[in-house]
């Protein structure tokens, strides 16, 4: 049995057209970009690892590792499907994927609730809600720890919402540089 192939022209054409559009390539990136930091100048990517893996005085709360366990299964199947909606422009899809990722990333900081916060930290946050405390106000705050007073348990990751709402995504032409 013989097969016929025609439009051998249009297929050429149409497969030209794609390549065009992923010729130069392109990556996203997802998470705490540059320049963003805390009233204090501390750096928000600098707090978030400090979150992520734990330091000599606080446990790790692995909200970016949970993240990527939990979606990262999803994202090429959504990539996909931002590629058809857009055309198969690339730079289109992988700011469509990146804002997915970001939203991911903000709901397991949201989503995180252990290890809990340590006692100080309950007591600061309930009487500093923003996070805007001094020096002062810190070793008042271990002063009257130590002298019993308490607070209620607040959510771990959760204060002033800045490292949460620091969660972004960047397109960037090229291969990914890391």
């Amino acid at each position: 049995m013989a097969v016929k192939i025609s439009g051998g022209d249009k297929m050429r054409a149409a497969l030209e057209k794609l390549s065009q559009k992923v010729k130069s390539g392109a990556h996203v990136r997802v998470g705490f970009l540059e320049g963003e930091t805390y009233p204090d100048g501390t750096s928000v990517a600098q707090v978030a690892a400090w979150n992520e893996f734990g330091t000599l005085t606080a446990d790790p709360r692995p909200f970016m590792r949970n993240t990527v366990t939990n979606n990262s299964g999803g994202w090429g199947i959504a990539l996909g499907a931002a590629l058809e909606e857009t055309d198969f422009d690339a730079k289109k899809a992988l700011n469509a994927t990146g804002m997915i990722i970001a939203g991911q990333v903000r709901d397991e900081i949201s989503a995180l609730d252990t290890p809990p916060n340590a006692p100080l930290t309950n007591l600061l946050k309930d009487r500093f809600p923003t996070g805007d405390y001094t020096t002062e106000d810190f070793l008042k705050a271990v002063h009257d720890l130590k002298n019993g007073v308490t607070a209620p348990a607040a959510k771990p990751l959760v204060w002033s919402g800045r490292m949460r709402n620091s969660v972004k995504h960047e397109v960037k032409d090229g291969a990914d540089e890391s």
